[in-house]
């Protein structure tokens, strides 16, 4: 399974909810890690291989050399997110620099709030919330995007 690259279409649709977690979705999460082990990034969004389902999965564990460009990094647990929803959002906000797995070679200056509090479903129907600051907020929210149809490229 190849990652969907800009412009295509489905990077700009707004992904449909996922109603039920059933065999076609447990397998659609495999293949989005499998993916998602293959590259180096932080997380995947269905519609990044043609899915306009509203499912993500995120997992982050530094190298030595990108601990070495920026120490603050850290690991981020395996997850699955499921029609997320932003339920609070701080007013500090951080501006930087973010890529993408489908806008290649790209490096585009982005606003995200610094605090997100997020409720979603797991890989198991659960509903389940969370607080997010800094960089896992910053995924979060750069995957919620793509839920929504909107890559990196919404802010050039």
């Amino acid at each position: 399974m190849e990652i969907v690259k800009d412009p295509d279409k489905t990077l700009s649709t707004k992904s449909e909810e996922i109603v039920e977690i059933d065999d076609k979705i447990k397998d659609l999460i495999k293949k989005m890690w499998k993916v998602l082990s293959g590259v180096e990034g932080v997380g995947l969004a269905a519609p990044q291989i043609g899915v306009n389902l509203k499912i993500s999965v995120i997992g982050f564990e530094p190298t030595e050399s990108q601990l070495k460009k920026n120490p603050d990094l850290k690991p981020i647990k395996k997850m699955v997110i499921i029609n997320p929803k932003i339920l609070w959002s701080s007013k500090e906000t951080i501006v930087e620099k973010e890529g993408c797995l489908s806008v290649e070679g790209k490096e585009i200056v982005v606003p995200r709030f610094e605090k997100i509090h997020v409720e979603y479903l797991d890989e198991n129907g659960e509903k389940k919330k969370l607080k997010a600051r800094g960089y896992f907020a910053r995924v979060i929210q750069h995957e919620i995007d793509h839920l929504n149809g909107y890559t990196i490229r919404h802010y050039e």
